[in-house]
């Protein structure tokens, strides 16, 4: 109760840049929740699926192959599902079956990260603004008063300085989690990338093979 009671002392005092700052974080925090939510619908178990994707078309059995990608969640499955059906329909290159339905997922897997890279630049911007209000305030004050207490000039700095802070406090956060976020999507297009050359080298090898036939 005591560590509410200070933060929310702090807030009061932090002026009226405060409201912005908290509408930065309540963005962030709902943007964030988003990411995480998309992130753990595309988990995949990439070393079973990659075993089972080989298995399948080792054994030239398509049918089990979009079985398999069928019942994947994620980008990954919707994908291979796409582009292993046109294959059926019979298309050779997995690359321009997917091109699409890759083109429009990637729109969904970018959703969010710039709003929040723009969040994270925009909340320490925020804070110093609010700092430097809070000092021109506080020397219009000493201005007015003609007075050169430092306890005057004290207090108008330590109200200024605590839009910086939370402006930090907001942005790190951010930041970290957007390295976060990245990694794990770098992840999941690893694996996309891993099963499309699985495809495309069986294709090759199908193709060869009706070639020599």
């Amino acid at each position: 109760m005591e560590s509410f009671r200070v933060f929310a002392d702090l807030c009061v005092k932090g002026g009226i840049f405060m409201i912005p700052l908290g509408i930065v974080a309540l963005a962030a925090v709902i943007l964030v929740i988003e990411r995480f939510i998309y992130l753990r619908h595309n988990r995949i178990d990439g070393d079973r699926f990659d075993f089972e994707l080989r298995t399948a078309l080792k054994d030239n059995d398509l049918e089990r192959a979009v079985a398999l990608a069928g019942r994947t969640q994620g980008l990954i499955g919707r994908v291979l599902a796409e582009g292993l059906v046109k294959i059926q329909e019979g298309h050779t290159d997995v690359l321009g079956a997917t091109e699409k339905i890759i083109h429009k997922e990637m729109s969904g897997m970018e959703k969010s990260r710039g709003w929040l890279l723009t969040l994270a630049q925009v909340a320490p911007l925020l804070g110093i603004l609010g700092t430097v209000y809070g000092l021109v305030v506080a020397f219009m004050a000493i201005e007015r008063t003609a007075s050169t207490d430092p306890k005057v000039v004290a207090s108008g700095i330590y109200q200024a300085l605590i839009t910086t802070v939370a402006g930090l406090v907001i942005s790190i956060p951010i930041i970290v989690i957007l390295e976060h976020i990245r990694r794990r999507t770098n992840h999941i297009l690893y694996y996309l990338d891993l099963y499309l050359m699985e495809v495309r080298d069986w294709l090759i090898v199908r193709n060869r093979g009706g070639d020599n036939a």
